[in-house]
């Protein structure tokens, strides 16, 4: 696994580092460090690619938030811990799709929680069959962005197209395990959190920029399972 460490204290830099080799085995990992944003992005410009970015979001020239968005240019989906020491910055960096927080200094059991989570997201890989015209097609769970009904019909709409099936909006729900990273926000739609970018009154709107409507009676539970998922994924 190649990952990026980025901090402009180089203390902190080489210490989130050592606890990784030392916890994964530098048999298994390497840590490339940066010491601000334009340094991994002009990493990435010469086509240096990584799994994961440990980021720090407060740096003197160019800050985390700012340079996770321009690795998300290059490295669409790949996996950002954000390393701060303000937690309150949680909801701001789930715009960024964050796939962790931790609170400097860093923790070494947190970190170690996170590695364990990281392997997980990067090669355990849960798909669905979606049969449609007489054939299967095998799709990743999280490359699908949400579900509609359209009447006996189900659109998924995914990363790169979309597919619709013939089949019912609760066989749906039960393919996609509504619940930790699916939810149902509105009799027709059920989106995957981690492609949401916004949710308020007006509506829920999906990083495609998709803008999808917010049921009255499924608002409360949705704004509570979205704070959920950026709470479980920013531990």
């Amino acid at each position: 696994m190649r990952i990026a460490v980025v901090d402009d204290e180089e203390t902190e830099r080489n210490e989130t580092a050592g606890i990784i080799s030392r916890l994964y085995g530098k048999d298994k990992v390497s840590c490339f460090l940066f010491s601000d944003g334009e340094e991994i992005l002009e990493s990435l410009k010469n086509g240096f690619p990584f799994d994961a970015v440990f980021l720090d979001i407060e740096m003197k020239k160019m800050d985390g938030m700012t340079a996770a968005s321009m690795i998300r240019t290059f490295l669409p989906n790949i996996p950002i811990i954000f390393l701060t020491s303000h937690t309150e910055m949680a909801i701001e960096g789930y715009e960024v799709r964050a796939f962790r927080f931790l609170v400097k200094p860093v923790d070494e059991n947190k970190l170690r929680n996170t590695l364990t989570d990281l392997e997980k997201f990067l090669y355990v890989d849960e798909k669905i069959v979606l049969r449609k015209d007489g054939e299967d097609r095998i799709v990743s769970l999280k490359d699908i962005l949400y579900a509609e009904a359209l009447n006996n019909y189900v659109r998924f709409v995914l990363r790169n197209g979309e597919i619709s099936v013939r089949m019912r909006f609760s066989e749906a729900l039960k393919s996609l395990g509504e619940g930790e990273d699916f939810n149902k926000i509105h009799r027709s739609f059920c989106v995957n959190l981690s492609h949401v970018k916004t949710m308020s009154a007006s509506g829920c709107v999906m990083d495609n920029g998709d803008i999808l409507p917010l049921g009255r009676t499924c608002a409360a539970e949705s704004k509570k399972a979205l704070f959920a998922y950026v709470k479980r994924m920013g531990r």
